[in-house]
């Protein structure tokens, strides 16, 4: 039997065999108010749950980690990717990553759709905690092409005690 993947906050990413988001972009994605609302499936039905770069959107981020936590099976595995609160980029207000300084928003999704939270390691890890999931890995990583300078800085303060500054993105792998 196939393993039932849940992917939430999908947008087009077509991967896994259930979608759920806010704003639906295609007609097999379930529209659901993440914030709010439970998720629309049964208790412990999914091998793996996948969320790639929504978790910051989310104003109630513990409330939608447990319900991804209530529809794992024993033993699924949840994936999230987030950005890393922590990177040395976000922190200068002067860049092109000031985005996460405020106002930061889509223009096709309205207003509402912006960020609302930056995370670092410990920031999840109390969430997978408090969610009752057990972290297989996490790691930092960069996953776009950023300009040589960046990249040269990123891969110097990952040979550092300054390693959890150094690249802009999270992911995070925890277990039910």
């Amino acid at each position: 039997m196939k393993k039932r993947i849940l992917n939430i906050g999908c947008g087009n990413d077509t991967y896994g065999t259930d979608f759920v988001d806010v704003y639906p972009s295609r007609k097999e994605v379930i529209k659901c108010n993440l914030d709010e609302e439970k998720l629309p499936y049964k208790s412990d039905i999914f091998g793996e749950v996948y969320s790639s770069f929504n978790f910051e959107h989310l104003k109630n981020p513990g409330f939608v980690l447990k319900e991804m936590a209530r529809v794992l099976k024993k033993d699924g595995v949840l994936i999230l990717k987030t950005d890393n609160a922590g990177w040395w980029g976000y922190h200068n207000s002067k860049s092109r990553y000031k985005v996460h300084y405020g106002g930061y928003h889509f223009e096709d999704h309205g207003l509402e759709d912006k960020h609302y939270s930056l995370f670092t390691f410990h920031h999840l890890e109390n969430h997978f905690k408090e969610a009752g999931l057990k972290i297989i890995s996490s790691r930092i990583y960069q996953r776009d092409k950023l300009r040589f300078i960046i990249t040269l800085i990123n891969n110097f303060l990952n040979g550092t005690r300054f390693k959890r500054m150094a690249y802009p993105q999270i992911e995070i792998i925890g277990k039910k």
